[in-house]
């Protein structure tokens, strides 16, 4: 992984959404950052812990990762949170979204923000047994937001059902091949 020279030539300018499991308030948070799937996208757990903000970095020839990165470590405030967040997602083309439980409001305000823009949406889920949220065939807790940008996003919005996290890391990689 390395820094792009100029972030705006990247033809993919990538944002990866989804809850961080870890809180930098627990003494093994680097050793669960590890397991972030972002780790896996940008080359390691101190790139997504201690980039700069501005930068991005660029994982293939075409690829450039402009964000999330972790910022709870820095003296950022909430509100300085959503808006980086915001801008990054304004500035992407393309957007993974990894919607793995009900409770994440983060995620999903980004993914109707993301999905309002036009951007280019990839949605990986964790999809349940037959007899977990039969609301919809996708089984899964964050159905609603799933097909609503599914039903408003056309031709930009890709599903894909996962079974756990070996498996979103599996399909990720198909992802950024396809890019």
């Amino acid at each position: 992984m390395t820094k792009p020279e100029n972030k705006e030539t990247c033809v993919h300018k990538l944002y990866c959404g989804g809850a961080f499991h870890f809180d930098y308030k627990n003494n093994d948070f680097r050793a669960q950052a590890g397991n972030d799937y972002r780790v896996s996208i940008v080359g390691g757990v101190d790139i997504l812990l201690g980039r700069s903000r501005d930068e991005g970095v660029m994982i293939r020839e075409n690829i450039c990762y402009i964000g999330p990165f972790y910022f709870e470590t820095e003296d950022m405030e909430a509100g300085q949170i959503v808006l980086k967040e915001k801008q990054m997602i304004e500035s992407c083309t393309d957007a993974i979204f990894v919607l793995d439980e009900a409770s994440c409001p983060g995620t999903i305000t980004e993914l109707i923000y993301a999905n309002s823009l036009h951007k280019n949406l990839y949605l990986l889920y964790m999809k349940y047994g037959e007899d977990v949220e039969t609301e919809s065939s996708l089984h899964t807790p964050c159905w609603y937001p799933i097909l609503f940008c599914s039903s408003t996003g056309g031709d930009n919005v890709k599903l894909y059902a996962c079974t756990d996290m070996n498996d979103v890391r599996q399909k990720m990689v198909g992802i950024l091949s396809s890019l």
